[in-house]
């Protein structure tokens, strides 16, 4: 029998609540403040997945996708993303769903509240 702590499990987001961890944003901040956070419900170090919800406050910060893909899709809010190779900007708004591929660089403007998983 497996141990419980790497038994395979069905993970339903807010059950159980999960804390809040806050997450710095000092040395990627173009303007505002940016204040992130993160609710980790799922840390699966055999497949390196990480499933949670994020969210930020007014800002506009720099991003990069170092060493790993990213699904997400927005709850609540919207943000203009720019990616810095192109220049390309894309708004993404709650319902919206999109893929950030490793070594992706982007600049983020959040100009209210947003929250995404």
């Amino acid at each position: 029998m497996k141990d419980q702590a790497t038994a395979p499990a069905f993970v339903l987001f807010g059950q159980p609540e999960v804390e809040k961890v806050t997450k710095p944003t000092t040395e990627r901040l173009v303007s505002g403040e940016a204040k992130e956070g993160v609710w980790l419900y799922c840390d699966d170090v055999q497949t390196g997945s990480k499933f949670g919800q994020w969210d930020c406050t007014e800002g506009r910060f720099r991003v990069t996708m170092e060493g790993y893909t990213e699904f997400c899709h927005i709850l609540e809010g919207e943000a203009e993303i720019t990616v810095l190779a192109s220049g390309e900007t894309r708004t993404v708004k709650a319902g919206d769903s999109f893929v950030m591929q490793a070594g992706l660089e982007m600049e983020w403007h959040v100009p209210r509240y947003i929250r995404k998983s």
